[in-house]
């Protein structure tokens, strides 16, 4: 019986270390998420949408496309984020002091009148290159609103191979070579709703403005710092990098709502 019971125990650690070969890359697979992932805005308001990979592993490339509806917002500005240490940011002796040798292309492409932007980016940092793993930030867009209406976020791998469109270009490989292209694309990942009826207290879209939202408020209240790479401030309303009065004045124009926009 002892016998039967090890072997019973054997064969499932064994079933379950083969599971975990098979499928446990798919958990772990690199994804694209928008944070935030919904806004709204009346008509000339901005805001600043960042965009990640997540689950990565080892990442020493990236591409990525976001498509918006350019009657309603038009893309005001957009950076990869090029760090040295944890960014897409190229640099031929790895010595972060130089920068006649660190190379930004390509450029990040903003084309307003089809509604789309595109970032490329690499790491390649001296002979001791090291890929970005986790939560990876790819960059971020600023956003004004010019018309009413809501806007999906499409986002979608940055090149497809020209003559052959069934084919892809690598657009995120890891260090090792492994082409680790997300899941999670082409895919709606995000949305802005911009219109008279705009909530912008509505924080965690709820439909609603109360203490909730107020919670998310004034978690970053007084930062300066808002438009730094890594800094999220639900409190910066006007995207100007700061919480402030400004900032609560918009807040507050909304309270108590409980009839606000109702995104999918």
């Amino acid at each position: 019986m002892k016998t039967f019971r090890r072997f019973a125990w054997i064969l499932s650690l064994s079933f379950l270390l083969i599971s975990a070969d098979l499928f446990g890359s798919s958990a772990f697979a690199t994804e694209i998420l928008l944070e935030p992932a919904t806004i709204q805005r009346p008509v000339g308001g901005k805001a600043r949408v960042r965009i990640y990979a997540t689950s990565a592993v080892d990442l020493i490339s990236m591409g990525v496309k976001l498509s918006f509806d350019p009657a309603v917002l038009q893309a005001t500005g957009c950076s990869k984020y090029e760090a040295f240490d944890d960014g897409w940011l190229m640099d031929g002796d790895g010595n972060s002091a130089t920068t006649n040798d660190q190379y930004k292309l390509p450029l990040v492409e903003i084309d307003n009148e089809n509604g789309t932007v595109r970032m490329i980016g690499g790491r390649l940092i001296g002979t001791s290159t090291t890929g970005l793993s986790g939560k990876v930030l790819l960059g971020w867009i600023d956003f004004t609103a010019v018309g009413s209406g809501e806007s999906a976020l499409t986002v979608d791998l940055a090149k497809y191979h020209p003559n052959h469109p069934a084919k892809k270009f690598d657009n995120f490989v890891r260090l090792s070579g492994q082409v680790d292209e997300p899941e999670n694309l082409p895919e709606v990942l995000g949305y802005i709703y911009a219109g008279s009826d705009a909530c912008e207290c509505d924080l965690n879209s709820d439909k609603s403005c109360n203490i909730l939202d107020y919670q998310l408020f004034i978690q970053k209240w007084g930062s300066k710092t808002c438009h730094d790479a890594k800094t999220f401030c639900a409190c910066d309303l006007n995207n100007d990098g700061s919480c402030n009065i400004l900032d609560y004045q918009i807040f507050i124009q909304k309270w108590g709502s409980k009839t606000c926009h109702d995104f999918p």
